[in-house]
């Protein structure tokens, strides 16, 4: 797996951090077509087929995915309610999503 470092992180004696770093995964805007909520979830199932996001990798906020993207928190809370019905991720109230264990 690819790492890259930054002067802050060496400064800091912080460990690296993955290049491909979960966190700043988000919906391509380009890709939405249809029910968003329904384009959402699955973005973030092909993201997780494909390895971008492992399991046990913390999703971005919802609030930070609605301002990206300029969508209602509303959908893209529904988009995350549809991912934890297909048991792609697990949402706790206040601590965030992460991927599950895929089936």
């Amino acid at each position: 797996m690819m790492y890259e470092t930054t002067a802050l992180s060496r400064a800091h004696g912080r460990n690296p951090i993955r290049a491909s770093d979960p966190a700043r995964w988000r919906p391509d805007f380009a890709r939405i077509r249809g029910v968003v909520s329904l384009a959402i979830a699955d973005q973030i199932e092909e993201a997780i087929r494909s390895g971008r996001l492992c399991t046990g990798d913390r999703l971005p906020t919802q609030r930070a995915i609605a301002d990206d993207l300029g969508f209602h928190l509303n959908t893209i809370n529904a988009a995350f309610r549809e991912a934890a019905r297909r048991g792609l991720i697990e949402s706790r109230t206040r601590r965030g999503s992460v991927v599950s264990a895929t089936p």
